[in-house]
C-alpha cells in the first residue's frame, strides 16, 4: 500500500484524493507556510500556468523537505494549487485566487461576480506536482471551463451571507451553494473543486508502472 502525503490544508482535496487512494494510506502534511506567490502582472496563459506550477512545486518541495528532516517514510507527495482565470475588459487575463481573509472579502467576492462571472465563462486551472521518494517529479495543468448564470443580485447577496466563499479559489464552491451560479461546465468537475482526479489518476498509474 502506497503512503501518499497530501501537501494541502484543504479538506476537499483530501476527500477527493480518497477516491483514488485508500483512506488509511493518506497523510495530510501542509506546507510550512500558507503564503503563496501572486499572479500580479501576469496576463497571458503561458505566464499564468508557469506560475501556477511554480506554486505547486514549491508546496511539494516544502513538504518533501519536512519529510526528509523528520525521516518519515513515504511513497508519494501530492501538491496542488487552483485559481480562476477570467477575461478583463481590456482583453487581458485576470487571475482570481482566494478572497482576502479580512473584512474586505465580501466586497471582493461581489466584485468578482459582477465583473467576471455573471453571464460569462471563466477557466479554472489547477497545477499538480507529484513527487516520489526518489526525487522523480511529475507536473501537469488541468483546465475546466465554467459558464455562469446571468446577473442575480438577490442570489449573490444571499450567497455572501453563507460565508462559503472563505478560502475558496475564485470565491465560490461548486460543490456547495456556489453551484447555484453555475450554468454549465466543460471539463473536470473535481478540478473546479480543487483536485483534478482524471489527471491525478493518470499520474498515479504512471508511478505504478
Amino acid at each position: 500500500m502506497k503512503r501518499v502525503i497530501l501537501a494541502s490544508r484543504s479538506p476537499r482535496r483530501r476527500e477527493l484524493l480518497a477516491h483514488l487512494v485508500a483512506e488509511e494510506s493518506i497523510q495530510v502534511l501542509p506546507p510550512s507556510s500558507a503564503d503563496e506567490a501572486g499572479f500580479e502582472g501576469l496576463r497571458d496563459w503561458a505566464s499564468i500556468e508557469s506560475q501556477l506550477l511554480n506554486i505547486a512545486r514549491e508546496k511539494c518541495d516544502d513538504v518533501c523537505g519536512q519529510l526528509a528532516d523528520s525521516g518519515a517514510a513515504y511513497d508519494l507527495v501530492v501538491a496542488a494549487d487552483t485559481v480562476g482565470v477570467c477575461g478583463g475588459e481590456d482583453g487581458a487575463l485576470v487571475v482570481l485566487g482566494q478572497p482576502p481573509q479580512d473584512s474586505r472579502w465580501q466586497e471582493t467576492v461581489a466584485g468578482w461576480f459582477r465583473d467576471y462571472y455573471f453571464g460569462r465563462e471563466h477557466t479554472v486551472l489547477t497545477g499538480l506536482c507529484v513527487a516520489d521518494a526518489a526525487g522523480a517529479r511529475v507536473e501537469r495543468i488541468a483546465a475546466t471551463q465554467v459558464a455562469m448564470v446571468a446577473e442575480d443580485d438577490e442570489l449573490l447577496n444571499w450567497y455572501l451571507t453563507t460565508d462559503e466563499p472563505h478560502g475558496k479559489a475564485g470565491g465560490y464552491a461548486i460543490q456547495g451553494a456556489g453551484s447555484m451560479f453555475v450554468e454549465s461546465i466543460s471539463g473536470s468537475l473535481s478540478n473546479v473543486i480543487g483536485l483534478p482526479l482524471e489527471v491525478l489518476r493518470e499520474i498515479l498509474n504512471e508511478q505504478n508502472r
